[in-house]
Parts: structure tokens; sequence; C-alpha cells
């Protein structure tokens, strides 16, 4: 199939339930893009848009079977297609449309916070995976910026990470940004032919993240998918660092003094965890001056240890910071300098607004002491009260066999017996229960249970989704929730002293770019 190009956009008309087709695309033979999507000669689920404005006035060459469905399912528009669902997530960052995974690139320069990430535009399942690119500066109210980078030869794109090079380290620049990612070779019919293999590539920004032009392969092939390339300065022996993931259990670290020629400095096994490899420097909350540090993987496991610079020396068992499986492949943000900031990726199921998964709100990371230890605290970003207001504070009383209830004038004002209504708004509740006591947030048929301690628990809720912070940040817990749960109501009841409910205001932060 030809088509001359006469429109901004060219729009894919998807069904869910049809099959995946390949499809391949050209400019005077040259290839310039490869995807699967679902196409439909038949009413559309969604459609999806690529960006061919820059091919204005060429003609495309699109190869694939049968062409009558092509024809029929391809057309052109100047406008990308209308998004408009009710209930979008408004404080938990989504894709415009689409699928997302891993957050990538994460990092703060010149007073943004980029988040980059892992991202199909074509579909709402996984697969032509591109890196996305959306800008803030409040890390709550986000911009969508165009596509960061797309699939080649060498593959599609992969998980990665960001550093800004003050020292022009790398020669391209005094603090440009560099993005380092893998090229996941095998992955796409292109990158086959050409008999690429999974590699550690590099990208450079020199116009502030909005335009990453690839450079080169850094790191061949060492085994098999070895793949999320993480990258930190560590000022203690003056090189950067590089955690890769390998094969299995097993992770890889590299030490650099340019930032673009690395030097294997340990590879290691740690059971249970795999995939997107962190490392990283907490303070202990309790004792001042003291730190540990932190060797993370996807899943939420992670190590208490002490690193030289060379080497990782665990000190503890893998231990589980997340105690659900919603969250996943997180990243810490590089380029700040007085806190760690986490954001993972929600592994959400609903996709019926046209995107699919979401990141979690962005937490703060810091090490506390409990009975069994050392481990991780997870709290919401400052920034992110600063975008709610506080409605009202109700304290409850001390009603039948012990149970606490809302008193009767707190009871009207809640509409009766520990009822909130949400009304649609995204909503945080501060709960501070008795400790030692339970109590049970009950929204439809969504049930947590917290465990009441001296510190106050929180709950984040927004469309679809829960975030709990209790037991001092060490109980981090996220549950997917009905697509309409901010028009539910909640049950607050059990060992509940006070109840501080917060809305969020919905006032959008200033333009970024």
């Amino acid at each position: 199939m030809n088509l001359t190009v006469d429109k901004n956009y060219i729009w894919f008309a998807v069904s869910r339930k049809n099959e995946e087709r390949k499809l391949h695309f050209y400019v005077k033979g040259c290839k310039f893009m490869e995807l699967d999507v679902r196409l439909t000669d038949d009413e559309p689920d969604f459609s999806f848009p690529m960006d061919v404005s820059k091919y204005k006035g060429k003609t495309i060459e699109i190869k694939g079977e049968p062409e009558e469905l092509l024809a029929a399912a391809i057309s052109q528009s100047d406008e990308k297609p209308a998004m408009d669902y009710n209930y979008r997530p408004a404080v938990h960052f989504t894709a415009e449309r689409g699928w997302i995974n891993d957050p990538n690139g994460l990092i703060y320069a010149d007073g943004v916070y980029h988040l980059y990430y892992q991202w199909n535009p074509y579909g709402t399942d996984w697969g032509n995976m591109h890196w996305g690119h959306a800008v803030s500066r409040d890390l709550i109210t986000w911009e969508h910026r165009p596509v960061a980078m797309e699939p080649d030869m060498y593959g599609t794109i992969y998980s990665g990470s960001a550093w800004q090079d003050t020292r022009n380290s790398a020669g391209f620049g005094k603090d440009s940004l560099l993005f380092y990612y893998t090229a996941s070779g095998g992955r796409n019919d292109w990158s086959k032919e050409k008999v690429h293999l999974h590699t550690q590539r590099l990208a450079i920004s020199t116009d502030g993240g909005e335009t990453l032009v690839k450079k080169e392969t850094i790191i061949p092939n060492i085994v098999n998918e070895n793949r999320d390339p993480k990258v930190f300065w560590h000022e203690a022996s003056k090189a950067y660092i590089m955690a890769i993931y390998l094969d299995e259990d097993e992770f890889m670290i590299l030490r650099s003094d340019d930032l673009l020629h690395w030097t294997e400095s340990q590879r290691f096994s740690a059971p249970k965890m795999w995939e997107c490899p962190n490392l990283f420097e907490l303070p202990i909350e309790s004792r001042s001056g003291e730190s540990k540090w932190v060797f993370w993987s996807a899943d939420g496991y992670y190590m208490l240890g002490d690193f030289d610079g060379r080497r990782f020396k665990p000190e503890t068992e893998v231990l589980e910071g997340y105690k659900t499986k919603l969250g996943y492949a997180a990243q810490t943000y590089a380029g700040v300098e007085d806190r760690t900031i986490h954001v993972a990726w929600y592994r959400t199921e609903n996709d019926k607004g046209g995107f699919r998964g979401m990141m979690s709100i962005p937490t703060e990371l810091s090490l506390v002491e409990t009975k069994d230890g050392l481990r991780i605290a997870f709290k919401p970003v400052r920034e992110l009260w600063d975008r709610f207001k506080l409605e009202e504070t109700v304290t409850l009383v001390n009603g039948k066999d012990g149970e606490r209830s809302l008193d009767e004038d707190s009871a009207k004002q809640f509409c009766g017996g520990g009822i909130i209504k949400f009304n649609g708004n995204p909503t945080a509740i501060v709960l501070e229960c008795e400790s030692g006591r339970s109590a049970e947030v009950c929204i439809s048929d969504t049930k947590i249970c917290i465990i009441g301690s001296d510190k106050p628990a929180i709950l984040i809720i927004d469309h679809g989704i829960i975030e709990c912070f209790s037991e001092d940040g060490t109980n981090y817990t996220a549950v997917e929730g009905e697509e309409d749960i901010l028009y539910q109501d909640i049950c607050i009841k059990g060992g509940v002293k006070k109840v501080s409910l917060y809305t969020f205001d919905g006032k959008p932060s200033d333009k970024v770019i």
C-alpha cells in the first residue's frame, strides 16, 4: 500500500479482539518503522495515531497483509483522535494512549522532572517498545511530549536511565543529558535481519531532553537478553557506576571515568531478584549521619549492604518492599540532591479508555528501624500536599464493644456511620489509629487492612487505584479498584481515632515547555 502524506497523522483503526499484523514502513526504499497492530475494518475500539508530519508531500510504502485491510483501517488526519474518558487517573501518570510499563530515564534537570517510559503507542497490550516522554515541575501534574525514541534496526527500545553530564566527561557538551538504554535485538524483524543481539546503547540530548539522538553501542551483548542499565556517580571512588541485569538472577556492576568506556567490577547472583537493577544510598532516619546502600530489583525486592564503588556487599537477606504485586520496575530520579524519589509502574488491567497501566505516585525513600531490622519506608512526595487541600478532620468516639465510630454530628457530615462520599474527586485520607489495633477501609468490594501504629496511615484514592502507606511507610500497598471508585462510598471501621480528608485541587501547574 502506498500513501502520499498530506496530513500530520496516520490513524490506525484497532480492535482488541483481532490478531496482530506486522506492518513495515518505507520512504524511498528506506525503512523507518516496523510495528504490530490489531487492525480492523469494522467499528474500532480505538484509533491510534502515528506522527508523519515530517514526511508531508512524500509517499510512504506500507507493507503488510492483506492490503484490503490496510486500505480500510488506515487513514489520515491533521489531529490526534479524541481520548475522552471520565475515569482517567488525575494524580497518577498515564500515557496519553496505549500501553505503558517501566519508568525510564528519570532525571531532574534545569528545574524540570523528566519521565520517560516504556510505551506501545499502537495498542493496549505490550509490544512495539518506544520511549514515551512527559515533563513536570511538581511530580504530580505531567505534560505529554512527543515520542522520545522509536524502534530501529538494533531492536525495540527497552529500559534504561539518564544522567546529566555536568563535568562534560563524555565530551558532548557540559550539562548534556545522556541516556543509557537497551536495544532489544531480536525483538523485531528489522534487528533479526541485521543479526543484532541485546546491547546497551547511548543517546544524547543537548536541548534539555526534548530530542534524543541515538549515538553508539557502549556495551556489546554479554549474555542472552542482558538489559536495563542504571547509571550514577559514586563520589567516594570518583567514578561513574552502571548496574545491569544479565540473566536469571545474575547482575553486573561496571565502572567508568568518561561515561563511554565501561569496565566490569563485579558479577553476582541475587536469589529471587531479576530485571531493572538499581543501586542507591539511603539515610537511616533515627541515626543522624548514618546510611546504608540498597540493591534493588524489579519486583520491589531489595538487599541492604555496603558499596565501595566496586563491589556491593549485602548485609541482609532479600527483602520485599511492596505488600502487593501491582508495583514493578521502579526507578529512582537522577539529579535530585536532597532526597531519593522512587516511581514504579502499576500493572493495572483496565484499558477501557484506550490506555493501560499507570505510574505510582512518586515517593520519597528512607530507612527506618523496625522490630525486624532496617526497612525501606515509602512516603508520598512532599509536593503532593501542595495539590490537596484539607476538607475536614473528624474525631471518632468509642462505641459498642470498644469499636470507634463517628459521633452524631460527624455522622451527618459524612453521610452516616463512618461512610464518606467521594463525589468523583481524587482524595487523600489520613487515619490516626490506635497502636496495635487494626482498621479496615472498604470501598465497594475492595478492602484494605491497616495495622495501627504511632504514625498516621495515608490512603491516596484516584480513579481505579488505591495506594496505602502505613506503619511509618514500611507497609506500602497498592490495589487496583473499579474504574468508578471515586463515585463509590468508603466505609472506615476498626481502631481509628481520627480521620482527616483532603481533596485534589484540580488546578494544573504552569506549562512546563
